[in-house]
């Protein structure tokens, strides 16, 4: 195995018996197997659409595979990460970008000319730096993908100065939203009146998904969406209330500084998933709000950076299987995380992403040593998974803590931070600080019940 391949170290108890299994016959089209994700990424690589067009006759599972039209430059990662990390300069970053522009563009452009007439395209997906200098533009990608009978639309525009690109009643209003399932906008201004046009006119819509828009503020539909499955609202800071009547509704995503939301859902039975900013999830879980009414039947929960709060009241979370916190600065972490577990019996997977100074020897905040843990165990939780693992007292307390109290621990998987050398100034630091974040790990291995597998990553 080459140098290049070596991040990945797999250590297990002395004492663990792992059984080998011999290798069976495999199929013989691994590569369909892969998720459509990938395979729609591999098709986006090919340029010719008749190429795109072939691949539809290798299997059922390829055979409407072309019809989906996603396209990001790649190069634009490895220009950021080059950028990031001072290898070029920010007028060379500037001028490439602008020449890759461009050609991005003009490749978007011939792939829908070269449509026929009846083209359907099932997904239309758009990851560039475009803003409001580029409206004509990508009004006629939405015009085409629309008149297209397009079921899922993405534009992750990403726009960096000037004004961001504006979605406009006026535009939808020239054709037929019925196809549309799956809406997904970043980095695009849309207003609440807006988006009640597309729920309601959108008989079948599924998916909507809202990021980085400062003109959002509320959205609200007296239509009701019995399609409606999967809602997000991220980082639409100036967003404050929402009132939709979705009965099937699966998932709510919200990731908002707001700390006050004032949400009607109506009634949710089929509601398992909710993902939430920590000042908010305060607020659900410390008042009566409509929200707070659906938490005990939850399946997964995801909290992100709990700074500094205190949650007062956790009430018995009797369905949760998969739990993820995020910890800012620790303080108060150790309380609600084991308050969280305590609240949750049936719980399968717990993960913890950590957020604290790399410096801290000992994080501020309530700490707890073997001698003050009380008598609780856990007996369902089977995967601890450890996120930006360091290794300071605070974390290797809470992380002993857990793994003492899961009684039938089966794995732990550690993630070691990663920072970028802006932030930790020298690749000698970075170096350290992850060879220090794996012995922390190692000697965190030493404490595993015969059995536990641990993973390192």
């Amino acid at each position: 195995m080459g140098k290049d391949r070596t991040k990945l170290i797999k250590i297990v108890h002395p004492n663990s018996k792992i059984k080998l299994q011999k290798r069976t016959n495999l199929p013989q089209d691994r590569l369909s197997e892969l998720p459509d994700e990938i395979l729609v990424c591999i098709l986006s690589s090919l340029s010719n659409l008749k190429e795109r067009q072939r691949t539809s006759v290798l299997s059922k599972r390829w055979r409407y595979l072309f019809r989906n039209l996603v396209f990001n430059n790649s190069i634009l990662v490895t220009l950021q990460k080059k950028y990031d990390f001072g290898e070029i300069t920010k007028d060379r970053y500037i001028m490439t970008v602008s020449s890759e522009r461009s050609k991005f563009i003009s490749r978007v452009n011939r792939a829908l000319l070269k449509l026929n007439p009846d083209d359907i395209i099932d997904q239309f997906k758009v990851e560039f730096c475009l803003n409001a200098t580029y409206t004509s533009v990508i009004d006629n990608w939405i015009s085409h993908s629309l008149r297209k009978k397009v079921k899922k639309l993405s534009l992750h525009l990403g726009a960096v100065g000037g004004t961001k690109y504006t979605l406009t009643t006026q535009l939808l209003q020239s054709y037929s939203l019925k196809s549309l399932t799956d809406l997904s906008l970043a980095s695009v201004d849309v207003t609440g009146e807006v988006l009640e046009y597309v729920l309601s006119n959108c008989p079948f819509i599924e998916s909507l998904h809202v990021q980085y828009t400062w003109s959002l503020k509320n959205l609200k539909t007296s239509a009701p969406l019995p399609k409606l499955k999967h809602l997000e609202i991220l980082y639409c800071n100036y967003f404050q209330q929402i009132e939709i009547h979705a009965i099937n509704l699966v998932s709510f995503k919200y990731l908002v500084k707001m700390t006050i939301l004032k949400a009607v859902l109506g009634d949710v039975p089929n509601f398992v998933s909710l993902s939430v900013l920590g000042g908010y999830a305060r607020y659900l879980f410390d008042s009566d709000c409509s929200i707070s009414r659906s938490l005990s039947q939850l399946e997964t929960l995801d909290i992100s950076f709990i700074s500094g709060i205190r949650f007062k009241r956790i009430p018995e979370l009797r369905n949760l299987r998969q739990l993820k916190l995020g910890i800012y600065h620790f303080t108060n972490g150790f309380f609600n995380c084991t308050s969280f577990l305590k609240a949750s019996p049936m719980l399968h997977t717990f993960g913890l992403k950590f957020e604290i100074d790399v410096e801290t020897k000992k994080a501020q905040g309530d700490t707890y040593t073997q001698d003050t843990w009380d008598t609780y165990t856990h007996q369902c939780l089977k995967v601890v998974e450890l996120i930006d693992f360091v290794g300071c007292f605070a974390e290797m307390q809470l992380a002993l803590y857990v793994i003492n109290k899961a009684t039938s621990l089966e794995r732990i998987i550690i993630h070691t931070k990663k920072l970028s050398l802006r932030r930790i100034f020298s690749e000698c630091a970075q170096k350290n600080l992850t060879a220090t974040a794996i012995n922390n790990a190692k000697e965190l291995g030493t404490r595993l019940a015969p059995g536990v597998e641990l993973v390192i990553l």
